[in-house]
C-alpha cells in the first residue's frame, strides 16, 4: 500500500467531568468513519498525561478528497458536533504529508 498523504489532526479541550463521555463519543464517531465509502486507514486518540481534559486525535486518509467527503457526510457532521459539544475548545484540521521517515 502506498503512503497516505492526507491526515486529520484535532485538538480537543474537554469540559471537566466529560472526559469519559468524550471517549465514548469518539468511539461512536470512529464507527461512523468506518462506514464511509473511503474511510481513514486508522484513528488514534491520545490524552495528555498532565492535563486529563486535553486530547488529540489523528489518522491518515488515502486522499485529501476523502477528508472533504467525510466532512460533507451528515452522520460525520453530527458526530463531530457531538464531540464539540463536550469541549471548551475543539480544533479539528486537515493536513498534507510533508515528509515521512522510517527509523
Amino acid at each position: 500500500m502506498e503512503q497516505p498523504d492526507a491526515y486529520t489532526l484535532a485538538r480537543w479541550h474537554v469540559k471537566p467531568g466529560k472526559e469519559d463521555q468524550f471517549v465514548t463519543e469518539w468511539e461512536r464517531l470512529a464507527s461512523v468513519f468506518s462506514a464511509l465509502p473511503a474511510p481513514p486507514l486508522w484513528g488514534t486518540l491520545i490524552r495528555s498525561e498532565t492535563d486529563p481534559s486535553l486530547f488529540f486525535s489523528f489518522g491518515p486518509w488515502r486522499r485529501g478528497e476523502d477528508i472533504g467527503a467525510m466532512r460533507a457526510n451528515p452522520s460525520a457532521q453530527e458526530g463531530l458536533r457531538a464531540l464539540g459539544s463536550l469541549c471548551i475548545e475543539a480544533a479539528p484540521g486537515a493536513y498534507r504529508l510533508v515528509k515521512h521517515i522510517e527509523l
